[in-house]
């Protein structure tokens, strides 16, 4: 174990002086990874839901979710809107979203952020929930531009890339030294560092530009944490760089954190993290 740990510390550093570009259509392929996505990936918070609504002053009648994943967050708007669409470039994500997540008022299908699916001034509400740093950020707003209604929302969602155990110094200290050697060593390409200020630097084409924040909270073993870094793109890109399957580099994560002086027993213990996520939203004149 020890020399392949090697091996994945030499290429973390190699793809980190690459010029790592994100290709998210190949990011998330195989079910069992989209399965891993839906069940440990924070969800849009509802709170964010009820704040756009308001913002719109109306309930909409066609909500887009762009880059939906596997509809983990879509299911939160069920119930604000007539009409929700979600869209993923990966054609797994949406199969999985088909599968788990139905109601009349819902639908999913593959797309792209720079080519929605819509017709002009047809929506009222685009959001696109962790998830926007993927895309052609000019282009996008293009197409936000041509699809929202006058007076329609874009919201931009930041869940937070790294989550705080609040209830235990120790293992604050090691899930911070944990995502240090996976993604500081990485090197971030420069659209995923939008994430780390949490779209703070994100430039929305609207005047009416407002930010809004939760703050989750989440009761998880180490290994529930263990499980949502391994729905991260970085850490998805180094196992595939290795060739390694989920699981093989699951096993190779964990070894890591066992680096860093957690115990089998600090595995199963329940902790508390809060994970701020911010709304950027903002309405078409």
């Amino acid at each position: 174990m020890a020399r392949t740990i090697g091996v994945v510390n030499s290429t973390i550093r190699t793809m980190a002086t690459s010029g790592s570009k994100i290709n998210p259509e190949g990011l998330f392929v195989g079910s069992d990874l989209s399965e891993r996505y839906a069940k440990y990936r924070p969800k849009l918070p509802v709170q964010h839901v009820k704040t756009i609504v308001e913002l719109l002053g109306r309930r909409p009648e066609v909500w887009l979710d762009v880059g939906c994943g596997p509809g983990t967050s879509t299911q939160q708007i069920i119930g604000h809107a007539d009409k929700i669409v979600g869209i993923d470039v990966s054609e797994t994500q949406v199969a999985v979203a088909n599968k788990t997540t139905i109601h009349p008022s819902l639908s999913f299908a593959q797309g792209s952020g720079e080519k929605l699916p819509a017709e002009d001034c047809s929506v009222d509400v685009v959001t696109a929930v962790q998830a926007v740093h993927y895309f052609d950020i000019p282009v996008f707003f293009k197409e936000v531009e041509r699809v929202l209604k006058p007076g329609g929302v874009v919201g931009l969602v930041s869940l937070n890339i790294s989550p705080s155990c609040v209830d235990s110094a120790t293992m604050m200290q090691a899930s911070k030294a944990l995502e240090r050697r996976l993604f500081s060593q990485f090197g971030y390409p420069e659209k995923i560092q939008l994430l780390e200020d949490n779209y703070k630097s994100l430039v929305v084409p609207y005047p009416t530009r407002r930010d809004f924040l939760v703050d989750m909270r989440t009761s998880w073993t180490l290994k529930d944490y263990l499980n949502m870094c391994m729905t991260f793109s970085q850490v998805n890109s180094l196992i595939k760089s290795l060739g390694l399957s989920t699981e093989e580099g699951y096993e190779h994560v964990t070894q890591l954190l066992r680096e860093e002086g957690m115990t089998e027993d600090d595995m199963k213990s329940v902790y508390t993290w809060s994970q701020p996520s911010t709304l950027v939203a903002a309405s078409k004149p």
